[in-house]
């Protein structure tokens, strides 16, 4: 369809049919069944939950978390403290100022130096030369071991809840496959002279923000975690349940207000993790059989937690040998496979839908 081989991840409520990008010939795999290979959010400036979102608001200031068990740390690295820091606001980033120690030392060597250590010097970029700038200064409380402190976050970071979820900005990821719809469907006609637009209908893609039953985050602040209902009902539950249903209405993806929150510019999107686990993806255990293994990484569009002990928000992934796994951050590359949803009155014309003879497809 369309120039490239898709596979069929399942037929919707209303009878369309859903279908995953698999590349540019019939025997693609790793890389080569993903448009790109690409970071979930490249919007790498600040930590905060708000970027396991495929669209976002950014209502952000300067604020001090509460206290967070931190353990980000290599025991051998020597980093540099400070006894004070500024921010920058046209850059959004942080600074060590005024009185840095003389040359970086590891967290213990600090803790050892008592009254001179981290009450004196408590602020720290996390870095290894003293002009670096930051994403989020840590505050040293207390020291725990060589690996582990008790930290405050000083962060540009979401006000609220209802800020990150205004959607007003799109994901890297949102962005790529907006690119690649733009440039590889729009305005392409079948051999039969028909725009391959026609074919494609506008869906519900859910981008599930809801929060986990046992959940204590808030969704917006850096401390306490903020726990994702597709973490608890696919990872943690003993008795995992996936559901295609979707919670919230601005969670639902789309590019009409009757199907969703109309956020979307192109009836495009990703894969969620409770497709892959219908289809066979668990977490942590490897399926060399089910249709949805490529050889490569790629992700969904599921939140699965924010992580104060890193402050990182991660979505759900699909690892190399088809696990289903929640502990990707969005900063790191992997796959990105589109997903449409074809008319429920779309015939096939030819092909049996086996990999030497796919469907080949005709209009009604």
């Amino acid at each position: 369809f369309a120039g490239y081989y898709w596979k069929i991840i399942r037929t919707n409520g209303d009878g369309s049919i859903r279908l995953i990008y698999n590349g540019e010939t019939s025997n693609a795999t790793g890389n080569q069944t993903s448009i790109n290979n690409t970071a979930y959010q490249y919007n790498t400036r600040f930590p905060d939950p708000t970027y396991v979102g495929y669209m976002y608001g950014e209502d952000f200031e300067v604020q001090t978390s509460s206290e967070a068990t931190y353990i980000d740390i290599n025991a051998l690295t020597k980093y540099y403290f400070a006894d004070s820091y500024t921010f920058d606001e046209e850059t959004k980033t942080f600074k060590l100022s005024e009185n840095i120690i003389e040359s970086g030392k590891t967290y213990s060597e600090m803790n050892s130096l008592g009254e001179n250590g981290f009450k004196k010097y408590p602020y720290s970029c996390q870095a290894t030369t003293k002009d670096a700038t930051c994403q989020f200064i840590l505050k040293i409380n207390s020291y725990v071991s060589e690996r582990i402190v008790k930290a405050q976050y000083i962060a540009y970071s979401s006000t609220s809840l209802e800020a990150t979820r205004k959607d007003t900005t799109s994901s890297n990821i949102k962005a790529q496959l907006d690119n690649w719809y733009q440039t590889n469907i729009i305005g392409k006609s079948d051999s039969q002279g028909s725009l391959v637009t026609n074919y494609i209908v506008d869906g519900t893609f859910c981008n599930d923000r809801s929060f986990a039953s046992n959940n204590t985050g808030n969704g917006f602040s850096l401390v306490p975690e903020t726990l994702y209902a597709g973490y608890k009902r696919l990872y943690s539950d003993a008795n995992k349940t996936a559901t295609l249903k979707c919670t919230n209405n601005n969670d639902k993806f789309s590019t009409t207000a009757s199907r969703g929150n109309a956020k979307l510019t192109y009836p495009v999107a990703l894969i969620t993790a409770d497709e892959v686990a219908l289809a066979g993806g668990k977490h942590d255990m490897k399926n060399q059989d089910y249709y949805l293994r490529t050889n490569s990484y790629y992700f969904t569009m599921s939140p699965s937690y924010f992580y104060s002990g890193r402050a990182y928000a991660h979505v759900y992934y699909v690892r190399s040998a088809g696990e289903l796994n929640p502990w990707t951050f969005v900063t790191v590359p992997s796959g990105a496979r589109a997903v449409i949803n074809l008319r429920s009155d779309t015939l096939i014309s030819q092909g049996d839908g086996s990999i030497k003879n796919p469907y080949i497809l005709t209009l009604a």
